[in-house]
C-alpha cells in the first residue's frame, strides 16, 4: 500500500515538475519575443530617419520585460506614421494599454 502511495506522489511532483518547466518556457519565449520586436522597431525607427544617438539610448535587453503586444503597437504606429519618433510611438501605446 505505501508503494502505490509513494508512486502516486512521484507521479504528482513530476506533473508539477513539468508544468513549471513549461511556464518557464512560455515566459522565456515571451522575452525573446518581446526583444525580437523592440529591435524591429529600433530598425524601423533608424529606416525612418531617426537619429543613431537616440536609438543608441534603446537596449532591448533591458526592455524585454514589455509585452510582445506592447512592441507590435510601437511597429504598427511607426509604420502608420513616417515621421514619427521612436519614444512618441512607445508613449503612444503605454497610454493605450
Amino acid at each position: 500500500m505505501q508503494i502505490k502511495s509513494w508512486l502516486k506522489l512521484m507521479v504528482v511532483a513530476i506533473g508539477w515538475a513539468a508544468a513549471g518547466s513549461s511556464r518557464a518556457q512560455e515566459a522565456l519565449a515571451e522575452t525573446i519575443w518581446s526583444q525580437n520586436f523592440c529591435e524591429q522597431a529600433v530598425s524601423l525607427a533608424h529606416q525612418h530617419g531617426e537619429s543613431p544617438q537616440a536609438l543608441n539610448l534603446v537596449d532591448c535587453q533591458q526592455l524585454n520585460n514589455y509585452p510582445p503586444s506592447y512592441w507590435q503597437c510601437v511597429i504598427a504606429a511607426l509604420k502608420a506614421d513616417s515621421v514619427l519618433k521612436l519614444d512618441a510611438a512607445r508613449s503612444k501605446c503605454l497610454a493605450n494599454d
